[in-house]
């Protein structure tokens, strides 16, 4: 099984020099500089987990919504997720997204420290070799249905990881905590959904702090205390409509957003590239009368 402090030791910040590079990219091409607003954040990110600003290198990454539930808590969900009956799937499949639903049978609270921490590491290893399996370079986690996160866990935020974990005995979260992990280990970024993966992002950050650079806001949801989570991971969403829940709509939806700032900035030129000299502010003032 995975060690968690082998996991966090080879984490590494992204390449900024790459971020930089692609937002100067994303200046020159021919358009409204900052035009494209979040969809230019989401790519320079990206630019920086790759390590690559080249646009014929920077890909279209494959990417998948893995979803921890409950065999008995979440039955209803997973019964719709059988039969494909579940919306979040048209959606989903419209992102180029593959689905996992991770199956947690749980038949006790856990109110062991030991049990929540192979929780996470469960989280860790699925993640991992999920990853690495279908080489995903986007990745987003969530929890079936809306998630009720308490005003209370804003407050015991900046305590010790596991006791939070352990006092709420929510194994689903723990595992989200160890799949956002994974990730950021190898340099994945996650995209993520409702109140419950901002949750487990927020935990993983106080597990490891390089979490932050890695994460993308898909939404903001309707659920108690999302907007707080968000502000307190220091990100924005990157849209606002109002839906209940995280189990992958929003994903879904950021994921096609990601695809059309990638898009603009593979195939659009730069005033250089099409031979077109950049406005000069200096020239474009008007100084004569009427």
């Amino acid at each position: 099984m995975t060690d968690l402090h082998d996991l966090i030791s080879v984490m590494t910040p992204l390449d900024f020099e790459a971020s930089q590079a692609a937002r100067e990219r994303f200046d020159n091409l021919i358009k409204p500089k900052g035009s494209l607003a979040r969809l230019e954040d989401m790519v320079c990110l990206y630019a920086g987990a790759q390590r690559l600003v080249e646009p014929s290198l920077l890909n279209y990454p494959r990417r998948g919504i893995i979803i921890w539930a409950d065999t008995q808590a979440d039955k209803d969900f997973l019964q719709r997720i059988r039969h494909e009956l579940e919306p979040m799937l048209f959606l989903a499949n419209e992102a180029k997204s593959e689905v996992i639903v991770e199956e947690l049978s749980i038949k006790e609270k856990y109110r062991d420290k030991n049990l929540i921490l192979d929780a996470v590491l469960t989280g860790i290893g699925k993640t991992v070799r999920y990853i690495k399996e279908n080489e995903y370079k986007l990745l987003s986690v969530s929890l079936p249905g809306a998630y009720d996160a308490a005003e209370e866990f804003s407050a015991e935020a900046e305590g010790d990881v596991l006791a939070i974990l352990t006092s709420h005995s929510d194994v689903r979260l723990s595992a989200a905590v160890g799949s956002i992990l994974a990730a950021v280990s190898l340099r994945v970024p996650v995209m993520l959904d409702g109140a419950a993966s901002a949750l487990a992002a927020l935990l993983a950050m106080r597990i490891a702090p390089l979490t932050g650079q890695y994460l993308i806001a898909s939404h903001v949801t309707t659920e108690p205390n999302h907007e707080k989570l968000l502000k307190m991971l220091g990100t924005s969403p990157v849209l606002r409509l109002e839906i209940t829940q995280g189990q992958g709509e929003g994903a879904s939806l950021g994921f096609m957003l990601f695809d059309a700032g990638l898009r603009a900035y593979k195939e659009m030129e730069t005033f250089a590239e099409a031979g077109v000299h950049a406005e000069v502010p200096e020239l474009a003032q008007t100084n004569f009368r009427l």
